[in-house]
């Protein structure tokens, strides 16, 4: 459980990161699509925290 308790945590705080930021560059480039952006960089800050625990 404590496992869970910490994927949850992480995947959480990925998603507050990735939202901050995202906010700016949506904004100064309207073109881009905030939710892909900021799944974008959920995938690629999830993808590092998974290396950096291998």
């Amino acid at each position: 459980m404590k496992r869970a308790t910490n994927q949850q945590t992480l995947i959480s705080t990925v998603f507050d990161a990735a939202e901050r930021a995202t906010h700016y560059p949506t904004h100064l480039v309207p073109d881009l699509d905030r939710d892909r952006t900021e799944y974008a960089v959920v995938s690629v800050l999830l993808g590092e925290a998974w290396i950096a625990d291998r």
